[in-house]
């Protein structure tokens, strides 16, 4: 908690988990996530060599990317399929996934550990304004001459200033913990699609 000055209160409240002190989301921090988890197929975390195949490789980053529509992302998939003859679909649309999941677990978790090192600064900046407003009380106590009441106008108007940054940037906190979902949606939609040209 940061002490409030004047009409200027700042609340530092991070959720936390016991586990992740720095996850500051209320969504549960999964870092990794498994095959099970996203589809009902085959078992995929231990393939580890799908990128040996060269239109795998060169397919996977685009069905991950978030910037490509999840319309397109599943035209390319369906492309993939009519290429492919049917004796080695499966074992492809296995290894599509492989390739999938893998990118997707690389994305998330570059974006949580942005997310943790955010909220460590954050806890940083936290602490400075509670140096300030200890820092603002005794300058109060100690105004006396113009001198010292021009320097307590200045620890103010600084501390109105970081305090107003630390909410704006505390404010897109939720956001960002949204990001980690999207990307398992996505997951999630791309394994189903991959499922369906699948024969088992």
């Amino acid at each position: 908690m940061v002490a409030a000055i004047g009409s200027a209160p700042v609340v530092f409240a991070a959720v936390g988990q016991k586990d992740h002190p720095d996850w500051p989301c209320v969504q549960r921090k999964v870092v990794t996530l498994t095959s099970t988890q996203i589809w009902d197929g085959p078992p995929t975390d231990d393939i580890k060599d799908w990128s040996n195949n060269a239109e795998l490789a060169k397919l996977v980053p685009g069905l991950v990317s978030r910037r490509v529509p999840l319309d397109e992302a599943k035209a390319s998939i369906k492309a993939l399929v009519e290429k492919l003859p049917q004796a080695s679909r499966d074992e492809t649309m296995k290894r599509l996934f492989a390739g999938v999941l893998s990118r997707i677990n690389d994305e998330r978790t570059s974006v949580i550990s942005g997310v943790e090192r955010f909220q460590r600064r954050q806890k940083s900046r936290a602490d400075e304004l509670e140096r300030q407003s200890s820092e603002i009380v005794k300058l109060k106590e100690s105004a006396k001459d113009d001198a010292s009441q021009k320097k307590l106008n200045e620890a103010e108007e600084k501390y109105k200033w970081d305090t107003r940054v630390f909410q704006e940037r505390q404010q897109n906190i939720p956001l960002a913990c949204e990001i980690p979902t999207m990307i398992e949606q996505r997951a999630f939609e791309l394994g189903r699609e991959i499922r369906t040209h699948m024969s088992k």
